[in-house]
């Protein structure tokens, strides 16, 4: 019998892939996903829902993602307001967008506001108003109010929280009453204990008295508020005038920020008399202290119009911006927070320059987003009035919305993640 020698197969010089992958190498793998595609694997084993579930994980993700910005805008259909967020990168690509299209929506209940965004999560509040009559026929409005927490990455919501109520008498009934001094919030994160805080605060008429104000504290985490010191001078939101989301709270770097009056108001209807730059400053919070500090605006803001100015955050800096008489535009960036030197003056453009897209007039306008040339510009409560503007060439691009969009919450640059509330 013949005997076939055996051909040995020639080994294979390709290296073996290792059996498993470290946790570390995992993570940095992950972290660069978008959220929804992660969710989706914390099912896939138990070692990585731990890894996924993981707080420092969940800092990683964040740290990445920051570099993926989305705009949080307000529009409203047939069947009410909703909140919808749009990647910049689409946006900027793609300037005639429909947001109803869109399938990051949430729909806002009636008298449901947004607060404030931070780290990927939405503070937003509701707000109830109604009258009784009480013993010797004087009418008192009551204003209730909740908060609740909404990652619309994950889609989660938490219930409502630190409920309130806050009562005063009525001088005189009229339509659509609502109380003028009623509460206005801000939202931010205190790094030192790990806190997401609420600030919720009014302005008081003490006559003869100048006004004063109340502010509460609320942590994520309790369910209760604390009132903390009044502010030194009274932010200007909280005076009765239009657009109060314009100069709501600002959060950056464990503070919360507004534009404040230096005058001694004795109504909450004054805001019209500030007629000096001296009479404006920026009162800030610190979230770790509780305490409050003031800081100086540009010396290069030398002239006020009836526009008033805007306060906002900017790369990740304190941001002030304002109209001249000239017909311009102008955008300050405060580059070390707290340090009045290093105020820088960003840019200055004529409004004949953005085409009539954004014309001068009584409404504020607002800088939503700046990255290198390219700045986006909106009128608050104007849905036509948004552009795309490259400041180097002086190219103009109408964002061109189906849907009527609130642009007032101009705080409105948000970043996936995965940040849970408890």
């Amino acid at each position: 019998m013949d005997i076939r020698p055996i051909k040995m197969q020639p080994q294979s010089t390709a290296p073996s892939l290792p059996t498993s992958i470290p946790d570390e190498l995992m993570a940095e793998i992950l972290s660069r996903l978008d959220v929804k595609t992660i969710v989706r694997f914390k099912s896939v084993s138990k070692s990585w829902n731990t890894l996924i579930s993981d707080p420092a994980f969940v800092d990683k993700h964040l740290q990445k993602s920051s570099q993926k910005q989305n705009i949080i805008v307000i529009w409203n259909d047939n069947d009410g307001y909703n909140v919808s967020r749009i990647p910049l990168h689409r946006l900027i690509g793609n300037p005639s967008i429909s947001i109803h299209s869109h399938n990051n929506s949430h729909y806002l209940e009636r008298g449901c506001y947004i607060a404030g965004s931070c780290n990927g999560l939405i503070c937003l509040f509701s707000k109830y108003f109604y009258i009784t009559e009480n013993v010797g026929s004087r009418h008192v409005g009551h204003e209730n109010y909740s908060i609740y927490f909404w990652n619309p990455s994950t889609g989660k919501k938490s219930e409502k929280l630190g409920s309130f109520s806050y009562s005063t008498p009525l001088e005189r009934l009229r339509p659509f009453h609502t109380l003028s001094n009623t509460f206005q919030f801000g939202f931010g994160y205190d790094d030192s204990t790990k806190t997401y805080k609420v600030v919720a605060f009014h302005a008081k008429e003490n006559k003869p008295a100048p006004v004063t104000s109340e502010v509460k504290v609320f942590s994520l985490g309790g369910n209760s508020w604390r009132n903390i010191q009044s502010f030194p001078v009274i932010p200007l939101n909280g005076l009765n005038h239009r657009h109060t989301c314009l100069n709501n709270g600002m959060h950056l770097s464990g503070t919360v920020n507004w534009l404040a009056g230096l005058n001694d108001f004795y109504s909450i209807h004054e805001y019209r008399y500030i007629t000096n730059v001296e009479d404006f400053v920026i009162i800030s919070l610190d979230l770790s202290t509780e305490t409050y500090k003031q800081l100086l605006l540009p010396q290069g803001f030398d002239e006020i119009t009836p526009v008033r100015p805007v306060l906002m955050v900017l790369m990740d800096c304190l941001s002030f911006s304002y109209d001249t008489k000239d017909n311009g535009f102008v955008l300050w960036q405060m580059k070390e927070y707290g340090v009045q030197e290093s105020w820088s003056q960003l840019f200055k453009i004529s409004y004949h320059n953005l085409q009539g897209c954004c014309v001068k007039d009584y409404d504020e306008t607002v800088c939503l987003y700046k990255n290198g040339d390219m700045v986006i510009f909106a009128k608050p409560q104007c849905p036509d009035r948004a552009v795309i503007y490259n400041l180097r060439n002086k190219k103009v691009a109408r964002i061109r919305v189906q849907d009527c969009i609130d642009w007032s919450f101009h705080a409105s640059v948000y970043v996936e993640s995965l940040v849970a509330f408890r």
